[in-house]
């Protein structure tokens, strides 16, 4: 697999891939390489956060989206919010959250990203299996999902390889997820996957998580605006 830059790629794809972990048994154990180091959210990381996000993803994600979507989300804890160190900077970070029309024993992955100069190393891998250790630790959560992008090749290969399965949200999935396997080498595994007969999320369910979703991003920010 040849990896392409994916860093402050701005493509729209709505809605985005989804994968699913049903279990939080047999988790492999988080490793780093040497000279990074693992710990969670400290006052005044926002402004670290916002630039890892915004080199990553898009420079709407700055330090306010910090202050504005995640401080005051009903998922975050600081022990929730992890970033990955090397010499004291954060290089990468994600979130073990909870997650808007999600049931509550699901864990929801948001916002992993690592900067470009420090991906290749595991440690977008180790961000995901700090998650799922924490979801697994605070013993309410039974299972985890998480949402990327097609074009993030490298992130989806590692997410199968850490027993994460494709959903499918709507019926274009199916195709797509045929497509992303062949580009990353692993078309046999589509069978194994069982792409093409998995079921596609009904248009209520979809509709109705969405717009759950959306009210409560709008509130978030609303919130914002009147203080």
């Amino acid at each position: 697999m040849t990896r392409e830059p994916v860093h402050g790629r701005q493509d729209v794809e709505f809605p985005q891939l989804e994968l699913f972990r049903p279990h939080l048994s047999d988790l492999p154990p988080l490793t780093l390489p040497d000279g990074y180091r693992l710990r969670t959210y400290q006052p005044g990381d926002e402004q670290a956060w916002g630039e890892i996000m915004a080199l990553a993803f898009n420079p709407y994600w700055d330090a306010n989206r910090f202050r504005t979507l995640i401080l005051p989300h009903f998922g975050f804890r600081p022990e929730r919010v992890f970033f990955v160190c090397r010499d004291g900077r954060p290089v990468g970070s994600a979130c073990a959250f909870t997650w808007p029309g999600l049931p509550a024993s699901v864990g929801f992955i948001h916002m992993l990203a690592v900067l470009e100069p420090h991906c290749g190393r595991g440690l977008g891998q180790a961000l995901t299996l700090a998650c799922l250790h924490r979801f697994r630790h605070e013993g309410t959560f039974q299972s985890a999902l998480l949402q990327t992008e097609s074009f993030r090749l490298p992130a989806i290969k590692q997410y199968l390889r850490l027993g994460f399965r494709p959903t499918l949200v709507r019926q274009w999935q199916r195709q797509k997820w045929l497509q992303v396997l062949g580009q990353l080498g692993l078309e046999d595994q589509g069978e194994e996957l069982k792409i093409a007969t998995l079921p596609v999320m009904s248009d209520f369910a979809f509709y109705f998580r969405t717009a759950r979703l959306f009210a409560y991003l709008f509130w978030l920010q609303a919130t914002a605006w009147r203080r």
